[in-house]
C-alpha cells in the first residue's frame, strides 16, 4: 500500500523548502511514497496586525491518514500553532519529526548552524588576519539566527578578536531590502566601514553588497561581506557570497529514513553545515564562471517574473470583467486551460463547497472562518495540461483520484486560498515546486484570494444598487412602479419594442368612485382599494410587462406582444377584481374603468402621448360606469 509523509511548512525559505524536499525525494525514491506539502504563508497586514490565517492549511490534515508527518517548526514558528499541531500529532500516535526545534514527544533533528558559521570565522581570522568584524540581521527570535550569533561571538572570543556590541546591528528583519537601505545609510553616515561585515543571511548579506556597489565601496578590497544559505544568487553575483550551506538536503533525506523505518524514537540528531569560499571574503572564484552564471540567472529571472507578473494581471482580468459566477468560472476555466505554466501540468483550485453562496453575500466583510468545510469544489482541475472536469469531492480526499499515481511517489502542495480571515477554499499541485520560488506562491494565492473578494464586494455593492434603485422606483403602497420608474424603465421599454419589431400593449385602470370611498370611510379604505386593485393588476397580466401607480388612483400597464396572444386582460383584471371582493365584504361596491391599446413597432407616438390616448379610451369607458351606476360625481 502506498504511504504518505505530510509536511507542515511556511514558506518563506523557499530555497530552504526545496533542498529539505529533494532530499526526502532522494530517501523515497524507490519506495512509492508521496510527499504532502502543507505550506502556509504568514505576513503583517497594512493595518500592522499579524496575519496567520494561511496557518488554516494545516486543518485540512487528518493525521490518522499518513503514515508520517513531518514539522518544519523554526520556519513556522508560530508556538500557538505549533502547540496545537504537535497535540493533534501525539494524539494520532503517528511518527512525527520536528526540524531544527524540539517539540515535546516528537523526534528531533536539526541543522547545525554554528559549525559552519564558526568555520568562516575562524578562516577571516586565520587566514585572512581580520580583526574588525561587525554583525547584521533582524530581530527574527529562531533558534537558527540564534546559533548563527552565538557562532560569531564565540570565535571572536576564542581567537582574542575584541568584539562591541556597538558593531551589532539589528534591523526590523533579515531580508534584503532592510538590509540595503540600512547599509545605504550607515555608508552616507560616513561612519567607518568594519573590515569584515558578517550578515545572518544570503539576503541580508545581498542588500549591503548592493549598498557597497552603489557607494563604491570596494568588496571584499576594503570590506568583506559574508552570508549564511548559499541560496540560487550567492556565487552568480559578483563579487560571488561566501556563504554557508545549510546542507538541508541531507536533512531531508534523514528525515525521510527516520520515518520511513516507522522509529517512533524522540532521539535528537544534528546535521552539520558547509561553509562555502568566495570572492566576497578574498578568496579566489572563477571569474568566467561566475559572469555566465550570473549573466544566465539575471535573464532567467526577470523573465520569469515578468511572466509571472502577466499571468497574475490576467487572473485579475478575470475576476474584474465578470459580470456573474457563470461567466467567471467559465473564463478561469478556458484561462488556466491554456495557460499554466506556474501553476502546474497537474492541479486544482478548490473553492468550499457554499462558495456560489458566498461570492453573493451582500455583508460588507466576511465573518472569520478557517473552516474548510466537509466537501470541496473543484472551480479549475487540469490534468496532464489539459482540463478536467470539475468535481465536488470530500475534504478529507484533497484531490481527485486520478492524480494519484500507483507507479510512483509524488510531491503535492498545498497552499490556502484566503482573504484577511476567511479561507476561501485550497490551491494544490503535483509535482510543482517552482510556484514557491521568489515567494511566487505567496503571491499567487494572495492575489487569487483578493481577487475572489473584489468579485464579492462588486457583487455586493451591485445587490445593493439594485436593491435601492428598486426602492426609488417602486411604490410602496400598490408594489407597483411609481412615476420615477415609469421614466426609468417604461419608457426605455417602449422603445426597445419598437427597435424590435414588437407591438406595445398599453393597459390604463382606474378606480371607480374614489372619492366617495375616501369620503365615506375614510382613507385607510382608499388605501386598502388602492392595495386590492393594484393586487389584481399585477396577478393577471405577464410577469415581464411594467406595472405603474400612474396617480393616486390610476395605474398603468406596459407590456408588448412577445408574450401576449389577444387575451381580453380588461375582462381578466376585472374577474380579479371582483373574485377578491367577493370575499372581503366592503361596505361599497370597489371596481376599476380600464382602457387598452395597441401601438404598432412604426408608432410615432412618443409614450406619453400613447398614454394620453389610452387614457381617453379608459375615460370613455369610466364615462359609461357612471351612467349605468347613475353615478353623477
Amino acid at each position: 500500500m502506498k504511504q504518505k509523509i505530510a509536511v507542515l511548512s511556511c514558506g518563506w525559505s523557499y530555497n530552504f523548502i526545496q533542498d529539505f524536499l529533494a532530499g526526502m525525494k532522494r530517501a523515497t525514491k524507490y519506495k512509492c511514497v508521496d510527499l504532502y506539502v502543507f505550506n502556509a504563508y504568514n505576513f503583517t497586514e497594512f493595518s500592522g496586525l499579524p496575519n496567520t490565517t494561511g496557518y488554516s492549511i494545516f486543518n485540512l490534515i487528518k493525521y490518522e491518514d499518513y503514515d508520517g508527518i513531518v514539522l518544519l517548526s523554526d520556519l513556522i514558528n508560530n508556538n500557538r500553532v505549533l502547540e496545537k499541531e504537535r497535540l493533534r500529532i501525539i494524539k494520532s500516535g503517528k511518527p512525527a519529526v520536528s526540524i531544527n526545534r524540539k517539540l515535546e514527544g516528537l523526534g528531533h533533528i536539526s541543522i547545525d548552524n554554528y559549525s559552519g558559521f564558526y568555520e568562516i570565522m575562524t578562516h577571516l581570522i586565520i587566514d585572512h588576519g581580520c580583526k574588525d568584524f561587525a554583525f547584521l540581521g533582524g530581530r527574527e527570535t529562531n533558534i537558527n539566527f540564534a546559533e548563527r550569533y552565538k557562532a560569531y561571538r564565540t570565535a571572536l572570543a576564542d581567537n582574542n578578536v575584541k568584539s562591541s556590541f556597538e558593531n551589532v546591528h539589528q534591523i526590523e528583519a533579515s531580508n534584503y531590502h532592510l538590509a540595503y537601505n540600512f547599509m545605504k545609510d550607515y555608508i552616507e553616515s560616513e561612519k567607518p566601514v568594519p573590515e569584515v561585515l558578517v550578515c545572518a543571511n544570503d539576503l541580508t548579506a545581498l542588500g549591503a553588497l548592493k549598498a557597497c556597489e552603489e557607494n563604491e565601496i570596494d568588496v571584499p578590497g576594503k570590506m568583506k561581506i559574508v552570508g549564511y544559505d548559499d541560496n540560487v544568487f550567492s556565487k552568480s553575483i559578483n563579487p560571488a557570497l561566501t556563504t554557508v550551506r545549510s546542507n538541508a538536503e541531507q536533512v531531508g533525506f534523514e528525515v525521510a529514513s527516520r520515518i520511513l523505518s516507522g522509529s517512533k524514537e524522540n532521539v535528537a540528531l544534528k546535521v552539520k553545515s558547509s561553509p562555502i569560499f568566495r570572492r566576497s571574503c578574498g578568496c579566489e572564484y572563477s571569474k568566467k564562471e561566475q559572469q555566465v552564471q550570473s549573466n544566465l540567472s539575471f535573464m532567467n529571472e526577470m523573465s520569469r517574473s515578468q511572466e509571472f507578473n502577466v499571468q497574475l494581471e490576467k487572473i485579475e482580468e478575470i475576476f474584474t470583467e465578470a459580470g456573474d459566477i457563470f461567466t467567471l468560472l467559465t473564463n478561469l476555466e478556458n484561462f488556466f486551460g491554456k495557460s499554466h505554466h506556474f501553476e502546474g501540468e497537474d492541479f486544482c483550485i478548490f473553492l468550499k463547497s457554499d462558495w456560489s453562496s458566498v461570492l453573493i453575500n451582500s455583508e460588507e466583510n466576511l465573518p472569520q472562518n478557517l473552516d474548510y468545510g466537509q466537501n470541496v469544489q473543484s472551480i479549475v482541475s487540469i490534468f496532464k495540461n489539459k482540463k478536467n472536469i470539475r468535481e465536488l469531492i470530500p475534504t478529507r480526499a484533497l484531490l481527485p483520484a486520478k492524480f494519484i499515481s500507483l507507479e510512483q511517489g509524488d510531491i503535492f502542495l498545498i497552499m490556502p486560498i484566503f482573504h484577511h480571515f476567511y479561507v476561501h477554499g485550497y490551491y494544490v499541485s503535483k509535482n510543482n515546486l517552482e510556484v514557491m520560488d521568489n515567494n511566487f506562491g505567496y503571491i499567487w494565492t494572495k492575489v487569487f484570494g483578493n481577487s475572489i473578494e473584489r468579485f464579492r464586494r462588486r457583487n455586493m455593492y451591485k445587490i445593493i444598487s439594485q436593491q435601492n434603485f428598486k426602492m426609488s422606483t417602486q411604490d410602496a403602497l400598490s408594489g407597483m412602479l411609481n412615476r420615477i420608474g415609469l421614466n426609468k424603465l417604461a419608457k426605455p421599454f417602449y422603445e426597445n419594442n419598437k427597435k424590435n419589431g414588437l407591438q406595445t400593449i398599453l393597459f390604463f385602470v382606474d378606480i371607480n368612485s374614489m372619492k366617495t370611498i375616501n369620503d365615506k370611510f375614510g382613507h385607510l379604505h382608499g388605501d386598502l382599494a388602492v392595495k386590492t386593485i393594484s393586487a389584481a393588476v399585477l396577478e393577471t397580466v405577464p410577469k415581464n410587462w411594467l406595472c405603474i401607480r400612474y396617480g393616486g388612483d390610476e395605474f398603468l400597464v406596459v407590456g408588448n406582444s412577445r408574450n401576449y396572444h389577444g387575451e381580453d386582460y380588461c375582462t381578466l383584471i376585472t374577474d380579479r377584481i371582483n373574485k377578491k371582493t367577493n370575499v372581503m365584504q366592503l361596505p361599497y361596491v370597489l371596481s376599476a374603468s380600464i382602457g387598452s391599446i395597441s401601438l404598432p413597432p412604426n408608432c410615432v407616438w412618443t409614450l406619453e402621448e400613447a398614454v394620453e390616448e389610452v387614457d381617453k379610451i379608459m375615460y370613455e369607458k369610466k364615462q359609461a360606469y357612471h351612467k349605468a351606476m347613475g353615478d353623477r360625481h
